[in-house]
């Protein structure tokens, strides 16, 4: 399998930056880039009414409307970025974890986030997937700071 570069998207303006970083440098060592985005998963009971009385943790699952609106919005930004050979990908899970191991099954060389999505507040308390993505990956990762989409 030929080597990659992911690059982890949500539409935020430090991803788009970010996909912009990952496609020149996919372009300048001559390897894939795919870009994902990572639907979060949500407690089964949010998805599909409430659950009384349960003894142990709902389990998770994903919403069919997030996903949908995933591949809108890698397919928006494929086009935004002018990216017509691009492979996207939407995946549903914790995004740090889901993106080490998309890295994983995709050979890739490193992945490439913004330094901040569309949950600054959420991360504020349990840290942003950047960071978490950094203590799980396998391959190296660069974080696009802020800096880069004001350049």
């Amino acid at each position: 399998m030929q080597s990659s570069i992911v690059c982890g998207v949500d539409g935020s303006l430090d991803s788009h930056a970010a996909l912009a970083v990952a496609t020149v440098l996919a372009e300048r060592l001559g390897t894939r880039l795919v870009f994902v985005h990572v639907s979060d998963l949500v407690p089964a009971h949010t998805a599909a009414g409430p659950i009384a009385a349960m003894s142990r943790p709902p389990p998770l699952t994903v919403i069919d409307g997030l996903k949908d609106a995933g591949e809108r919005l890698v397919a928006e930004m494929a086009e935004a970025a002018g990216l017509e050979e691009v492979e996207q990908r939407v995946v549903s899970g914790v995004a740090a974890e889901r993106l080490a191991d998309l890295a994983d099954e995709e050979a890739a060389d490193m992945i490439v986030v913004g330094s901040h999505g569309r949950g600054a507040f959420k991360a504020a308390f349990l840290g942003s997937v950047s960071s978490d993505l950094i203590g799980v990956a396998r391959c190296p990762v660069l974080v696009v700071p802020k800096g880069v989409r004001e350049s």
